[in-house]
């Protein structure tokens, strides 16, 4: 567990940047890769979010505001994903106010929180480089 929280910045970097060489290329009009940039998204929203948590919890990391914001908004985003999941399944009628909640949570939180957790690892690594060696 130590090496992956190791390296987790430099493998947020690679998954962020491959999905930003997907997005341009299902721009320009690659239709196959739409399915590989939506996989990609959610591999990068598992990583993001269970790194922050197992790292929320430890004790050698700080509970600065910056995580607890992430926390808080991933989980909310995560909850209102589930929640259309389960009208989806149940056959229910969405509400307009949760319709525009889901939006809101889906497309508009998604990259301010991938940013969100690559400034947070950023200044997780500045943080532990700066730690003597004992």
């Amino acid at each position: 567990m130590k090496t992956v929280l190791k390296y987790e910045s430099r493998i947020q970097e690679i998954t962020v940047g491959l999905l930003l060489i997907l997005i341009v290329l299902a721009v320009i009009g690659q239709n196959f890769l739409s399915i590989i940039l939506l996989i990609d998204f959610i591999l990068i929203a598992i990583f993001q979010y269970s790194i922050n948590l197992i790292k929320f919890f430890q004790k050698e990391y700080p509970r600065a505001i910056s995580r607890k914001v992430y926390i808080f908004l991933s989980t909310y985003s995560l909850l209102i994903f589930f929640g259309l999941l389960f009208f989806k399944y149940l056959d229910l009628d969405f509400s307009a106010n949760f319709f525009s909640l889901a939006i809101f949570s889906l497309v508009i939180l998604p990259p301010i929180l991938i940013i969100q957790s690559l400034l947070i690892s950023y200044s997780d690594k500045n943080l532990n480089n700066e730690k003597p060696n004992i």
